[in-house]
């Protein structure tokens, strides 16, 4: 329903736009290290969906689509697009505090939708071409497969078996080529699941930094080892003498609060 923003959600929605824009600038510009900031885009819209509402977060989406629309083009809207709706449905899930294991479900279905219809998109506006172009992909990357293992299963004594199964495999590469639609979303979906959890985690540590109350990601063992692999790092750390420089100390304290002070917090379902 629409309403009238106050002045703090102009203001506050304004800027996390401003500087989303800025970040999605930095991935289309920068040669090396960009997809680093598209991984901060989405934080930004969870921030602002947990400080004041739903609804801020939306008009903060259409500011930045508007503005990265005029300046880089028509061709960044829909990454933008996709990382601000992440960003939402982050904020709107850990407001209401979903379990982590739906959050990444329906997180992953949502992105794959979300591909397959750009890729829809894609068909309608450049016909045929774009078809002849997937499935084009799709053979040489099975002949660059199937090439590499006709020389390396010699090598590993496994000769003959590759020679018995090439025929399946072959048969199976053309079954998939026939049926590139239904591939495409399958790749499409093992994509987004590890994508999804990436972003969950550090959405979750940036805001959990601020002070936020949202559930620690991960629980249990997931969470055991992952403190396991951050001390070995920040031993390894000090061990090269990165501990004298102030950015490295300070996000040294921080992990160590996070994952030995507030990861350790029960988790309230």
């Amino acid at each position: 329903m629409l309403r009238k923003l106050s002045a703090i959600e102009l203001a506050e929605g304004a800027l996390l736009a401003d500087i989303a824009v800025v970040f999605q600038l930095l991935v289309k510009f920068l040669p090396v290290g960009g997809g680093f900031f598209a991984l901060l885009v989405p934080p930004l819209f969870a921030i602002l969906v947990l400080r004041r509402s739903f609804y801020a977060g939306i008009m903060s989406l259409c500011v930045a689509l508007f503005i990265v629309g005029v300046i880089s083009g028509l061709g960044s809207l829909i990454l933008m697009l996709m990382e601000a709706g992440a960003g939402i449905f982050l904020g709107i899930t850990m407001k209401y505090r979903l379990h982590y294991i739906s959050l990444i479900i329906l997180g992953t279905i949502g992105g794959t939708i979300a591909i397959v219809a750009q890729t829809l998109l894609s068909i309608l506006l450049i016909g045929q071409g774009y078809i002849d172009t997937l499935v084009q992909g799709f053979r040489l990357t099975f002949q660059g497969i199937f090439s590499l293992l006709n020389f390396v299963a010699p090598q590993v004594g496994l000769g003959a078996w590759w020679q018995h199964t090439y025929p399946a495999a072959q048969h199976l590469a053309a079954l998939s080529l026939t049926n590139w639609f239904l591939v495409l979303c399958v790749l499409d979906l093992i994509f987004i699941c590890p994508v999804v959890i990436v972003v969950y985690y550090i959405t979750t540590f940036l805001v959990r930094l601020l002070g936020y109350d949202v559930l620690p990601f991960p629980t249990g063992w997931l969470n055991r080892l992952l403190r396991w692999i951050t001390r070995l790092l920040i031993f390894i750390a000090l061990k090269l003498g990165l501990g004298k420089f102030w950015p490295t100390r300070m996000l040294i304290k921080e992990i160590r609060r996070q994952y030995m002070g507030l990861g350790r917090q029960k988790t309230h379902i």
